[in-house]
């Protein structure tokens, strides 16, 4: 009786562990909702390559401010007032970003609570610099000013990507950790249950079996956190946005073969739980 208890124990275990598999590292590779709808508009229209913050470029052009050369007739107040109403569109626009980024790493349950809350107070920080740049650009009165606002404004969005590419490293650093660790986990209970039925003399020829197969999927979705995360890092550093591009879709596309791995291992678990079941009914 005690080892049937044990075995449905185990069952519904694995069974939990089976259903929450593929969120386990599909969190990793979601994307910025804002980020998205911006490249859609980049997509419908080209000219809009400048006006608008895009995953790849993430970047920001106090140049812009003005306009283009072909409005030399406008008056100073109307050359102003556009200036102001780019850096306010922008500012914006990083807020739209930023903001959602900032509730994910906080809802982040991999990340340890000294993690999450440096990060968030990291963030905070400069979505309130981004805040107090719109008091400064609507005071602004010349087109020394706005430019004085608009060199201000890039220097933090530079800061604030570096935060977001910090943030973004940590977290990918703390799946695979939460990754190595359920799975070493999981690997020491069946070799206990293994070695429980050794000792009391049953066949583990199977479940054996089924635990080497196991390693070899998490070894393999290991493998492939490891190399998106190389991807990644290199990704920050690439020379131009093709490359880049190319790097990012490369890490996106090893953490879904990780996640199909992990679900795999589990699946294999799941099974060797049902034989065990079905050999004891028999």
């Amino acid at each position: 009786m005690k080892t049937f208890s044990i075995a449905l124990s185990l069952i519904a275990i694995i069974f939990v562990l089976a259903i929450l598999a593929p969120s386990f590292v599909g969190n990793v590779s979601e994307k910025n909702a804002s980020l998205a709808k911006i490249q859609a508009v980049k997509e419908k229209n080209p000219a809009a390559d400048e006006q608008y913050i895009t995953p790849k470029a993430d970047s920001f052009r106090a140049g812009k401010a003005f306009g283009k050369e072909k409005d030399r007739l406008d008056t100073m107040e109307v050359m102003v007032v556009r200036g102001k109403n780019y850096l306010l569109t922008q500012v914006n626009n990083r807020l739209k970003q930023l903001g959602p980024f900032r509730t994910r790493v906080n809802d982040m349950t991999t990340l340890s609570d000294s993690e999450r809350k440096s990060l968030v107070a990291e963030l905070d920080a400069k979505i309130d610099m981004f805040k107090a740049f719109k008091t400064e650009i609507n005071k602004s009165a010349t087109k020394q000013d706005i430019k004085n606002v608009a060199d201000k404004i890039k220097a933090e969005w530079i800061k604030s990507r570096l935060s977001v590419e910090r943030a973004e490293r940590q977290i990918v650093a703390a799946k695979e950790n939460q990754l190595i660790s359920d799975a070493d986990e999981h690997s020491s209970s069946i070799q206990k249950r293994i070695d429980l039925l050794k000792a009391s003399g049953k066949d583990t020829r199977v479940h054996e079996e089924l635990l080497s197969l196991y390693g070899k999927k998490i070894a393999s979705a290991k493998q492939d956190v490891d190399s998106a995360k190389e991807k990644f890092d290199a990704a920050t550093s690439a020379s131009t946005e093709a490359e880049k591009e190319k790097l990012m879709k490369g890490k996106e596309l090893l953490l879904l073969t990780a996640r199909e791995s992990i679900k795999d291992a589990y699946n294999i678990l799941t099974k060797a739980a049902r034989q065990e079941f079905s050999q004891r009914h028999k």
